[in-house]
């Protein structure tokens, strides 16, 4: 991967610095109060579908924010919205069926942009689509901004840092990477099941209608068309396989983790656009933390705090939200060491964690200090398209329940 040239003025003087779309959704509301909690002086703006619920939102809540209605069918008013902001979070899922026109709005206006997709199909088209076109503009877009897949990409990142893996200095032998989710409290967000839903479907009807092969939809390197054969070095989705399993990196008894399908094929995109050159990615979850996390969600849903089978929109109670977390262990093996690092998430991962972290996202790209290639544009990751550094800085100064909302120790 060579990258483009820069683009001298990506961002000539805008409206606002971040406009959320998706605004009225349970996330969305989420991202709306941390800003308006922690950062007054910001200029933020909300966007939706729906001029009512935006209407009703400001009206009846502390959130006097400036609102814009565009459907998310509507290509010109999302362009016209586009070019009224530095940052553009996309909330709106699933991406397959709303998120098209909102990232290409981003993309051919030069606003960097964010979302929580965890669609790998989307994000195959949108590559395909709209790489050139960001190049051209300079925007940012970053895709899965949120649990999927924030702490397993910067946690890779951090893994390779320490073996000595530079950026743009590949290393001469192959490197492996397993991350290992070992306790989690939380459920699945709403936005995530239809997501899930959504990626199971499209590929179904995909392989049935003969427009994918289900080589295709398999494809480890689907966020990838333009990777060559040399970097190619995983055979299978999640690389973890697709049964449990003992792995002796991590040494645990896992299973692949859930959202692995689309984790691990954008952390490959950050391996690719960091030029870091043969690195093999597994993600899976151990069986104990397996079984925690059924039953902690057993006894929340007892309480009345979460339902089962979320709708988009749909969000656990505050108790949920905030006693809820995650501990990631990452490992990688080079040939001359190892490295692992544990990393603790405070608040539950579909929806306290993930709306400030997509915020604090949000608010790092709206910093030119804070990107990484300032200028340069394209369909990127956390992990490529900003400074690892100071993006875990600005986490590690978000709180959570009882410490830092994110906190990476290595071991």
């Amino acid at each position: 991967y060579t990258p483009p040239p820069p683009v001298t003025s990506s961002h000539p003087s805008r409206d606002f610095d971040i406009i959320v779309y998706g605004a009225t959704g349970f996330t969305g509301k989420l991202v709306m109060e941390y800003y308006a909690l922690n950062f007054p002086s910001l200029k933020i703006a909300s966007s939706g579908r729906s001029l009512s619920k935006l209407s009703s939102l400001t009206s009846s809540s502390s959130l006097p924010f400036p609102y814009f209605a565009c459907d998310s069918t509507d290509l010109p008013c999302l362009l016209s919205l586009s070019s009224k902001t530095r940052v553009l979070i996309s909330l709106a899922g699933p991406y397959t069926l709303y998120g098209s026109n909102v990232v290409r709005a981003a993309a051919e206006s030069g606003t960097h942009y964010v979302d929580l997709s965890g669609e790998f199909f989307f994000h195959r088209r949108t590559v395909e689509e709209l790489q050139g076109v960001a190049e051209g503009t300079g925007a940012k877009i970053i895709i899965a901004g949120g649990f999927d897949s924030v702490p397993f990409d910067l946690g890779s990142q951090l893994v390779l840092r320490d073996l000595g893996v530079k950026p743009g200095s590949p290393s001469s032998s192959l490197i492996r990477i397993v991350s290992l989710v070992t306790e989690v409290r939380g459920w699945l967000s709403g936005g995530t099941l239809a997501s899930m839903i959504e990626g199971v479907t499209g590929m179904v009807k995909g392989v049935v209608s003969g427009s994918l092969k289900m080589d295709y939809a398999n494809d480890p390197y689907i966020t990838l068309p333009e990777v060559n054969d040399c970097l190619r070095v995983d055979t299978e989705a999640t690389g973890w396989g697709s049964f449990l399993r003992y792995d002796g990196t991590v040494e645990s008894v896992g299973m692949p983790h859930f959202m692995a399908y689309c984790n691990s094929r954008v952390i490959r995109r950050s391996f690719y656009y960091m030029r870091q050159g043969r690195v093999s990615y597994s993600e899976g979850m151990s069986v104990e933390a397996a079984v925690k996390a059924t039953w902690w969600a057993f006894k929340q849903w007892l309480k009345g705090e979460v339902t089962l089978l979320p709708k988009p929109g749909e969000g656990p109670g505050e108790g949920m939200r905030r006693d809820g977390g995650f501990e990631v262990k990452v490992v990688g093996v080079s040939e001359k060491e190892t490295v692992t690092y544990k990393i603790i998430g405070r608040g539950d991962p579909g929806y306290e964690f993930t709306s400030k972290i997509v915020a604090t996202v949000g608010l790092c790209l709206s910093n030119p200090e804070c990107e990484r290639d300032h200028g340069v544009g394209g369909v990127m990751t956390v992990g490529s398209g900003l400074k690892g550094k100071n993006l875990r800085e600005m986490i590690e100064e978000v709180q959570g329940e009882g410490g830092p909302l994110m906190e990476f120790k290595k071991l």
